[in-house]
């Protein structure tokens, strides 16, 4: 059976657990080896990788190679994510808040950038902001009462 390079990127992280670093390492260079090496997708998989591991410091600058070199609109945004997310846990709340700004809210993982901001927001001390994003985005998924936990979610950031 053959894969597609995404395909066998999508199991290698689906297999990933309780694998040693080595391991990971090992099996994700096999698959990176397809690809040129400044390739925006190796960057970024090497970037998620050293994620993965804990090694956040490691991790910052290839994605913003990645970032920088060309990714394709959905892994852009996904990237814009996980970098938010390690800058966030490095202490660089600002650089993170401005990264996950960036998303639109027509990106398939917006949601998910607003719970990563709400995040970065509470660290950075504006906590009525972290509360009202997260209320926001939290509220259309709501059955019966979306629309007053938006409008309070407004309330919050005195916009009403």
């Amino acid at each position: 059976m053959i894969r597609t390079f995404n395909e066998q990127i999508e199991a290698f992280w689906r297999s990933a657990k309780g694998k040693s670093s080595q391991k990971l390492r090992e099996e994700l260079d096999e698959l990176l080896a397809q690809r040129p090496a400044g390739d925006a997708v190796v960057l970024f998989q090497r970037a998620s990788l050293h994620d993965y591991l804990g090694e956040e410091a490691q991790a910052v600058e290839p994605y913003r190679a990645a970032i920088a070199t060309g990714l394709d609109p959905e892994k852009l945004d996904e990237a814009r994510i996980q970098l938010a997310s390690t800058l966030r846990n490095l202490g660089e709340t600002g650089q993170a808040v401005q990264l996950l700004q960036l998303i639109q809210a027509s990106s398939h993982v917006y949601r998910d950038a607003q719970a990563f901001l709400a995040l970065a927001l509470h660290d950075a001390g504006d906590h009525q902001q972290a509360l009202r994003v997260a209320l926001q985005t939290l509220a259309p998924t709501l059955s019966l009462y979306g629309r007053p936990v938006h409008d309070y979610a407004k309330e919050l950031a005195g916009t009403i």
